[in-house]
């Protein structure tokens, strides 16, 4: 898997980090307003970097909010990309409008780590419902 990584706070640093010890995994671009110098990874301040990139087959999302998250998320989808994000406000404003995009696209999105608080309660009430 080759990843383009939106955003180098926390959790995209946190990805970075976690995709370095992996041979499956490498971070080949990542996106970043502040000055960065990455040894195995370009640091680019523009997205287009990453949307034409055809070796980046999976954006990892990581700088939260509604705005510029959802059109980076959109248009990687709508570039051929697979998207992994944790934006909470991300996937509850626009899941729906998101999921059709992938299925036509023939992309993944995946976005369980935006409902992980939600787990434990979900299966509770699958439980229930039987």
């Amino acid at each position: 898997m080759r990843i383009g990584l939106l955003g180098f706070g926390t959790v995209g640093k946190g990805v970075y980090e976690l995709t370095g010890a992996r041979e499956d995994m490498q971070v080949v671009r990542v996106l970043c307003r502040r000055e960065l110098e990455l040894p195995d990874a370009q640091v680019t301040h523009n997205f287009e970097d990453i949307l034409r990139d055809d070796t980046i087959d999976t954006v990892v999302e990581a700088i939260g909010g509604l705005h510029p998250a959802f059109e980076y998320v959109r248009d990687a989808i709508l570039a051929g990309k697979h998207v992994v994000t944790a934006n909470k406000a991300l996937i509850a404003t626009y899941y729906d409008e998101l999921l059709p995009l992938t299925q036509r696209m023939g992309v993944m999105l995946r976005c369980t780590a935006s409902v992980g608080g939600g787990i434990g309660w979900l299966s509770e009430l699958e439980r229930v419902r039987r």
